[in-house]
């Protein structure tokens, strides 16, 4: 509701943060959908969801409301909800809005380039646009902000609310992304000498395991194992016996294949860092000839916003594998119509 996002990019975000269903699951877009169409969340009940067309056969249908024989009946605030109706009704309407998109044979796309990508470096809550989208001064303010005032507080359910943290215009974003793509463009040869530095010292601490050896223990224990069974049948050696040497290979091949599973991780993620590197060396040559003035561009390259107090702002893109602290003025004119960024300090976290 507060952010903008569909159920495609909330179930990709719950997976990238290690979140998993309550069995244990990874979420997939119709799971968070359902969760989102569920009325239970706002305290109402909605009976003959499902209704069966053949006691013989078994066959259950949903029940969208058309069938004059199982008519939906509904309870509202049959008990007390974990939403409020307000997010809950904003919620379907934002569902139904996409679905007739959809239906349409358009696709519902975000209002702007920073949309879901700025949050707030108080409190962590997203910031939003306040205002009409046609209007040539937009401003963003923190959710939480918005929602429950400036004084921060605990409430009733023992959430953290309240912020005082102050919005952001969209012109300092612009003027942010400008001054930040303009530096790269001007740092370029330094930023690529640097990362093929790290790709290169990198390579010299790599120190590739060779699991084959171990592989061949592997294999030899294995061996061992079938003719001591042999010997076994043979009546050479006892059950007892069998299951003592049984035993202590088992435990040698488990120790081997932690070790090859290790070995093998760390040659994956080594790899993996190369081939992030690599990725960031094409993007930011890509970054140098794009266009400073685009917000196609901004919207392309910025991964997320972080709003401190004022006059200091962290934005990430997904051209480099750091991030610009920038710490400016604000200068308005003409009734605060014209916005001038004077730009203090520009640093890399």
């Amino acid at each position: 509701v507060y952010e903008g996002k569909g159920c495609h990019t909330i179930a990709n975000e719950l997976n990238a943060a290690g979140l998993l269903t309550v069995r244990g699951k990874m979420w997939r877009e119709d799971g968070v959908c359902r969760i989102l169409k569920n009325d239970k969340y706002v305290g109402d009940l909605t009976q003959w969801k499902h209704y069966s067309t053949d006691f013989l056969t078994k066959r259950v249908l949903q029940n969208n409301g058309d069938n004059p024989d199982t008519p939906l009946i509904t309870i509202k605030d049959h008990h007390e909800g974990i939403v409020s109706r307000e997010v809950w009704e904003a919620a379907q309407k934002q569902v139904y809005e996409r679905g007739l998109l959809s239906r349409e044979g358009r696709k519902y796309s975000r209002h702007y380039w920073f949309s879901s990508k700025v949050s707030c470096g108080c409190c962590g809550y997203s910031y939003n646009v306040t205002g009409k989208k046609e209007d040539t001064s937009r401003t963003l303010r923190c959710v939480n902000r918005s929602k429950y005032g400036t004084n921060h507080r605990i409430d009733k359910n023992g959430a953290e609310v309240g912020c005082a943290n102050k919005g952001i215009n969209e012109r300092v974003l612009e003027f942010c992304m400008k001054y930040i793509i303009e530096q790269i463009k001007v740092s370029e040869e330094s930023i690529v000498e640097q990362l093929l530095a790290d790709i290169k010292l990198m390579q010299q601490n790599d120190v590739r395991v060779d699991v084959q050896p171990m592989k061949e223990q592997i294999e030899s224990f294995n061996l061992k194992k079938r003719k001591a069974i042999d010997l076994m049948i043979d009546g050479l050696i006892t059950k007892e016996d069998l299951k003592k040497q049984t035993e202590y290979y088992d435990d040698e091949i488990l120790h081997l294949s932690e070790q090859i599973a290790k070995s093998q991780d760390i040659n994956a993620a080594h790899k993996q860092q190369l081939d992030s590197i690599k990725s960031y060396i094409t993007e930011v040559k890509k970054t140098a000839s794009s266009d400073s003035d685009s917000t196609e561009v901004y919207g392309e390259l910025l991964k997320k916003v972080v709003v401190h107090e004022e006059g200091r702002t962290d934005f990430y893109l997904n051209c480099v594998p750091f991030g610009f602290r920038m710490n400016y003025r604000i200068h308005r004119y003409n009734r605060g119509q014209v916005i001038n960024v004077m730009v203090d300090k520009c640093e890399i976290i």
